[in-house]
C-alpha cells in the first residue's frame, strides 16, 4: 500500500484528473439500505460489506444512559492528536497515535509504546463505572457480540500479555466531519500492529445522550488503494468527490440506541444542533457515545480459529 503524497493540496480543491478514478474505486455489494437487527446472520453481511448498518433500539434505558451521561460529559477532553473538528473522549483511542497527515507519515517515533502505556492507564473504567452505576456498558456490548459466534475467538486485541489494547472509548463529537474510513490495515501501516491483520472492520456506537442532528453518514465506497487519489495529506480526510456517485445510508442517534457500520466504508457525521445543558452545567450537550472497532483475522492467519477482536 502507496503512503500520501507529501506536497500540500488545499482541503477545498480536487487534485486534477481525479474524476478518471471514479469507475475503479471499491463498492461495498449493499443487499440494502436501511437498517437491520444484531443476528448472526446480520454481523457477517456487515462485515463481508453486503449490509451497511445494523441497529438495536433501546438497547439499554434512557435512565441507564444518563447515568453514564452525567458522569462522563463534564470529565471530556480533546484527543491528542487530531486533525480534524473537535473530538473529546474519556479513554484513549489508536487513532490518536496513528500517522494521520502526509507529514506525520515522516515523523514516526514511539508512538506504538505510548498508546499501550495509555490503553493499561484505562484498563480498568468500565469495572470502575459498573460499580457506580451497576452495569458494564463495555462488557453487555460485548457478550452480545460474542454469543454469535461461539465457534471463534473473541477477545479484546492484543499483541504479547503487557500489550493489551484498550477496547470501549467515551467520546463526543458535535462538528461535521470529514468524509473518512477506518481500515487499520492502510491507517496503521507505518508499525506492525495486530490490527493491521484484520481482513474486516466494523465499529459499533452506543448513543448516551439526547442530541439534534449529528446523523452517521454510510456510504458504499470502501477504501481500496484507488482512494489514495482523493486522500487529503493535510488531515485524516478524503476530497468529499470521493462519494459524488454513492449510494447512503444513515444511523440516527437515538438515546440507548446501539448501532453499527462496516467501518472500512466511507462515512461522515453531520453535525449537532449546540444547544444548552443546563443539567450538566455545560455550554452544550456533547454528541457522547461508547464506541469500539471490531475485526476479524482469518483462521489463515492465526492458525486456528477466526478471531474476532475488539479495540478503539
Amino acid at each position: 500500500m502507496g503512503t500520501l503524497n507529501q506536497e500540500p493540496l488545499s482541503a477545498r480543491n480536487t487534485p486534477s484528473g481525479i474524476a478518471s478514478t471514479q469507475n475503479s474505486l471499491g463498492r461495498s455489494p449493499w443487499q440494502r439500505t436501511e437498517a437491520v437487527g444484531l443476528t448472526k446472520e446480520n454481523y457477517l453481511d456487515l462485515l463481508y460489506g453486503r449490509t451497511p448498518t445494523l441497529w438495536e433500539p433501546g438497547f439499554v434505558s434512557r435512565e441507564l444512559s444518563w447515568e453514564y451521561e452525567k458522569r462522563l460529559s463534564p470529565q471530556l477532553t480533546p484527543y491528542t492528536h487530531n486533525t480534524g473538528p473537535l473530538l473529546t473522549k474519556v479513554g484513549v483511542a489508536q487513532f490518536e497515535f496513528q500517522a494521520q497527515t502526509a507529514v506525520d507519515f515522516t515523523k514516526r517515533s514511539d508512538e506504538k509504546s505510548r498508546y499501550f502505556t495509555e490503553a493499561k492507564r484505562w484498563s480498568n473504567i468500565h469495572e470502575d463505572l459498573a460499580q457506580s452505576t451497576g452495569v458494564n456498558l463495555w462488557e453487555k456490548v460485548y457478550l452480545n457480540v460474542a454469543s454469535l459466534f461461539p465457534e471463534w475467538d473473541v477477545e479484546v486485541a492484543s499483541e504479547r500479555k503487557d500489550k493489551i489494547y484498550f477496547s470501549g472509548i467515551f467520546r463526543a463529537l458535535n462538528h461535521a466531519t470529514h468524509v473518512h474510513c477506518d481500515w487499520s490495515p492502510y491507517d496503521s501501516l507505518t508499525e506492525d500492529w495486530i490490527v493491521n491483520q484484520v481482513e474486516c472492520q466494523v465499529v459499533f456506537n452506543l448513543y448516551l445522550a439526547p442530541v439534534k442532528g449529528g446523523r452517521t453518514i454510510v456510504h458504499d465506497i470502501h477504501w481500496t488503494p484507488e482512494a489514495l487519489a482523493y486522500r487529503d495529506p493535510e488531515s485524516y480526510g478524503y476530497y468529499p468527490s470521493i462519494v459524488s456517485e454513492s449510494r447512503r445510508a444513515y444511523v440516527i442517534p437515538e438515546v440507548g440506541g446501539l448501532g453499527f457500520f462496516n467501518s472500512r466504508n466511507m462515512h461522515e457525521v453531520e453535525k449537532v444542533d449546540m444547544e444548552p445543558c443546563a443539567e450538566l452545567d455545560l455550554a452544550y450537550r456533547p454528541r457522547l457515545t461508547m464506541s469500539s472497532f471490531m475485526g476479524l483475522i482469518p483462521a489463515s492467519k492465526t492458525g486456528g480459529k477466526p478471531k474476532l477482536i475488539f479495540w478503539s
